[in-house]
């Protein structure tokens, strides 16, 4: 199937994709204007969820939409069809904008990696655009929450009660969080509300909610509390609401920073043929740099640069929670017998740099096991190996290929007038005769002009002479063009440095996660605010409350409560020292004090007076953070177009002049 059948195909496929989301959109907006949308959809044929049933039949599209609905129900609690219509309209989406750029990009494809590129490009895209998708929806629902949070405050005002508080807020709030309120007072009315928070904990769709839903069930079992003629209750409510503005804030800056930045670094991808092609029809020379090795080592580079520049600029606007990376693979190839004993076997030998990395994972929260972090990093070295093997193998076959069926005068035909095409097509084709009779051999010119002077194609021994000089000159490049030991080195060393890459993505994500240590500790001193007025709460239990909410610190958090036990002093103490943070090392000071000597009230009597600061404070760190963030963002996604500028643009137009310069100075020494 050639490339314009492939191109008309898709863009069938297209249209008829278009089609069905302007059908839908058209719907929708024709039902939203009728009031009720849920119960008038649920009266008629819905468009998008007929179109989810029909998709269901499709194997791919089945798995493909089970990864986004997924998603989208830890944020929306709705019945199914709800769920399952706001899924197909992802879906439709993503697909409908994945065609249309491969599309775009098929015009450009003149080899195989040029289209594996645009299948990465793509994908990158897609990515791209279900994060947006989803990123709104979970917005969205913390505006609603903030406002719930409102509503809750005034019905506590009435009755002091905090599920009848809960339950009159349902009515007053929008549909998605009034299905998460719902959930909240099911839980906190349930007999096993400890379980049930618990439950509710591993799938909450925020840190806030599961705030909220901590405050107040230890209310509601230890009672409210009077201080400073205010409730602790209705204060705490307030810090939250503070908590949940900050983060709206912050995110809208960091959306504000980082709209376009993904766009900037994967589009340079887009340019490379239209800047090819202005570049040929200026200059017809340029031509030989781009169908040769170094027009394609350029392309492989700028890719890469791409692919990671947009890795790392998702990363930098990402929140600290990632998407759970999907480790079934891995698994699979441990389970393999003689894999799995040769990670063991790894694990054994290396077991301290083992423990390092099992703390590094603990750590970031990356969800893996050693083994399998173990399994990906051979995997990286293995696929990079490969891939580095058959670059190089594919340069010398591009080089020759050219020497072959390939000339300067034939690049330039296209533009200048006097080349005879016809002519050019023929010495080229007499030239790959004797070269490819002549491969592998160590001849003279002598037998090159003899061997040509027994054919037919030339007349004259000048003729034959000029020709076997060429020719020579072609034998000698086609025969140094093979697989050299130099190049396994380097392609080893690749391979060497794509086995430290999982490595390093944990070490940048630490780098992350540093960076929102001060959200976290703001977290804490919330949680201690609620909990240091309450008379029979201990240290212990503030550390195992600090433990269900700790995504930086959890893993420290949880190995002091494990020695706890054994030396409450020294195991706060080795936790000052795990985690050497100013901040977060004065709670665990004063958790140490009341451990002591005083109770947890008197240990953090100034963590009250000090909050107006903290938040200050924090909202100046979130400022700086937030253009920290920004500052790299635009850094990072400038490099691949930068990279482009120079590769596909200055170092073509350098070799270009130089080689011209120096045809130009042999010209004058033969003169002289």
């Amino acid at each position: 199937m050639d490339n314009k059948t492939i191109i008309f195909v898709l863009l069938v496929l297209f249209l008829v994709v278009l089609l069905c989301a302007l059908i839908a959109w058209s719907m929708l907006k024709k039902l939203k204007g009728q009031g009720n949308l849920k119960v008038n959809l649920k009266g008629k044929k819905d468009f998008l969820y007929s179109a989810y049933i029909t998709a269901l039949k499709v194997s791919m599209l089945r798995k493909y939409m089970a990864k986004i609905k997924k998603r989208i129900e830890l944020l929306d609690l709705s019945d199914d069809w709800t769920i399952s219509r706001k899924t197909m309209k992802i879906t439709l989406i993503t697909i409908a904008a994945s065609i249309t750029v491969f599309i775009a990009l098929l015009f450009f494809m003149n080899n195989l990696y040029f289209i594996i590129i645009s299948i990465f490009t793509v994908y990158m895209l897609h990515n791209q655009i279900i994060k947006i998708l989803v990123d709104r929806i979970e917005n969205k629902l913390l505006r609603q929450f903030e406002a719930f949070l409102g509503n809750v405050r005034h019905h506590y005002h009435e009755h002091g009660m905090i599920d009848e508080a809960i339950y009159d807020s349902i009515e007053d709030c929008d549909y998605e969080v009034s299905l998460h309120a719902n959930r909240m007072y099911e839980i906190l009315t349930a007999s096993d509300i400890e379980e049930r928070i618990e439950e509710y904990n591993d799938t909450a769709p925020n840190k806030f909610m599961k705030t909220f839903v901590a405050i107040c069930y230890l209310v509601q079992r230890f009672g409210d509390k009077i201080v400073d003629d205010k409730s602790i209750y209705l204060s705490n409510l307030n810090y939250l609401k503070q908590e949940i503005n900050m983060e709206l804030l912050r995110r809208e800056k960091l959306g504000y920073l980082f709209q376009s930045l993904s766009t900037i670094a994967v589009f340079p991808i887009f340019t490379i043929k239209p800047l090819e092609n202005w570049a040929v029809s200026n200059i017809p020379e340029l031509r030989e740099y781009y169908d040769g090795a170094y027009g394609f080592c350029s392309v492989i580079i700028l890719f890469l640069l791409a692919f990671g520049s947009y890795q790392l600029i998702s990363r930098l606007q990402s929140n600290v929670e990632y998407t759970v990376q999907d480790n079934s693979f891995y698994t699979f190839l441990l389970k393999l017998p003689g894999f799995g004993r040769f990670i063991d076997g790894m694990i054994e030998k290396n077991h301290s740099k083992a423990i390092k990395y099992d703390t590094l994972i603990k750590r970031t929260g990356a969800k893996t096991s050693v083994n399998q972090f173990y399994a990906q990093k051979i995997l990286f070295s293995i696929i990079t190996l490969v891939f580095s093997v058959g670059i190089f193998f594919n340069i010398h076959s591009i080089v020759k290929h050219n020497i072959l069926h390939s000339s300067k005068n034939l690049a330039l035909a296209e533009f200048d007038a006097q080349v005879n095409i016809e002519q050019e097509l023929k010495i080229i084709e007499t030239d790959r005769k004797y070269v490819l009779l002549f491969k592998g051999k160590d001849v003279t010119f002598e037998e090159i002009q003899k061997a040509i002077e027994e054919g037919d194609e030339f007349s004259s021994s000048n003729q034959s002479g000029i020709a076997a000089k060429r020719i020579l000159d072609k034998l000698k490049a086609f025969n140094t063009n093979y697989f050299k030991w130099w190049e396994l080195l380097i392609a080893i060393i690749l391979s060497v440095i794509a086995f430290n890459i999982p490595y390093w993505m944990l070490k940048f994500r630490e780098r992350i996660l540093k960076m929102n240590m001060e959200d976290e500790v703001m977290q804490f001193h919330t949680i201690i605010l609620m909990l240091m007025h309450i008379e029979r709460i201990s240290v212990e239990d503030v550390l195992n409350w600090m433990e269900q909410f700790a995504q930086i610190f959890k893993s420290s958090i949880s190995k002091c409560i494990n020695n706890y036990e054994h030396g409450d002093i020294l195991a706060l103490e080795q936790l000052t020292h795990d985690e050497p943070y100013v901040p977060f090392v004065r709670i665990v000071e004063n958790l140490k004090s009341a451990a002591d000597k005083i109770t947890l009230e008197h240990a953090f009597d100034e963590l009250k007076t000090e909050r107006e600061y903290y938040q200050e404070k924090r909202k100046q760190d979130n400022e700086i953070l937030v253009n920290k963030k920004g500052m790299w963002g635009k850094l990072i996604a400038f490099i691949p177009f930068g990279a482009t500028i120079f590769l596909y643009l200055l170092v073509p137009f350098i070799l270009v002049s130089a080689a011209q310069l120096m045809g130009f100075s042999e010209e004058i020494n033969q003169v002289f």
